[in-house]
């Protein structure tokens, strides 16, 4: 079985359905420790391709979650703890579906896409923001995300700026978490571009070129005309004529076959691996920064999943 990444959801969920953000107010926040506890040691750097969540992601995005609930409580909003979400199944194969016993049992993932939309439906701030008035949406948004998408920018490694706003409890909650907000928001935004860039560069490289059109061919010999692993997710999962389960399965598992019988999923992982530490390398600032600031906010998210009560 050979799932290359799990997504890495938002710390936020994204339905701070309090898609809210905040009145312009400047908070002062202690300063945070400088890194792990005397005697921890911190977790090793982790490849620019893992996306999996781990129980240090849980950590981290629920002491963020827990910052953020007790900022929007301060200001006079309620928002409730949300859990960190599934990952979506085009994360799991990035790259072409192998695993023949996941095939069997979710094809390309149909069921799991409608549970993770009911989840979200299902998000009690979603209820809570729709319910406000007008005037105090308004101040919601402005509260959890600042006045403006002013005052952190990134440059991305695949061209263009992303900014946002380094005031409002969102910002306040990484803050408190992260300790340097900039930093925080420049590497980790820089290293999650990073993943695309690494899939592009995987599926560019002759190797996996040459390996795919020995995996095409091999399904024309079943009956499936798709240029591509990406094409075929594409026609099981389509919005407007979706393939019938059955079908969707049966689909799967030839691709599953087909990745085997064209050493195009052993292909994939030996070039993922290999542009994965190329990149790394070249964005080492990044990438360091990044996994320096996760080990120093772990004590702080456990400190404050022991000390503030669940909601």
């Amino acid at each position: 079985m050979s799932r290359y990444s799990h997504a890495h959801r938002p710390l936020l969920a994204a339905a701070v359905a309090v898609t809210c953000a905040a009145i312009a107010f400047s908070v002062t926040v202690p300063p945070a420790p400088d890194g792990p506890a005397a005697g921890e040691r911190p977790p090793p750097l982790r490849p620019i391709s893992s996306t999996m969540t781990t129980a240090d992601d849980r950590a981290l995005h629920d002491a963020e979650q827990r910052l953020l609930r007790d900022c929007m409580g301060r200001h006079g909003f309620t928002y409730r703890v949300f859990p960190i979400g599934d990952e979506p199944e085009s994360t799991l194969f990035p790259y072409v579906v192998d695993d023949a016993a996941w095939a069997l049992r979710h094809g390309y993932g149909a069921e799991l896409r409608r549970q993770r939309e009911t989840t979200a439906k299902s998000d009690p701030n979603r209820a809570y923001f729709a319910a406000l008035p007008a005037d105090r949406k308004a101040t919601a948004l402005v509260t959890a995300n600042g006045p403006s998408p002013d005052g952190l920018t990134v440059s991305l490694p695949g061209g263009g700026t992303m900014r946002r706003s380094d005031r409002g409890c969102v910002a306040e909650a990484q803050r408190r978490l992260y300790g340097d907000l900039g930093a925080w928001f420049r590497s980790s935004t820089r290293v999650g571009t990073l993943r695309q860039i690494l899939r592009s560069r995987v599926v560019a490289d002759p190797g996996y070129q040459k390996s795919l059109g020995v995996w095409r061919r091999c399904m024309g010999r079943i009956g499936y005309a798709f240029a591509t692993p990406a094409a075929a997710r594409a026609a099981a999962l389509s919005p407007v004529r979706p393939l019938p389960e059955e079908r969707a399965i049966g689909l799967a598992l030839a691709e599953v076959r087909c990745a085997g019988e064209s050493a195009l999923s052993r292909t994939a992982r030996r070039l993922d691996a290999h542009h994965d530490r190329l990149l790394a390398e070249e964005y080492r600032a990044d990438v360091t920064t990044r996994d320096r600031l996760r080990a120093a906010a772990l004590p702080r998210a456990r400190r404050i999943l022991s000390d503030v009560p669940q909601a």
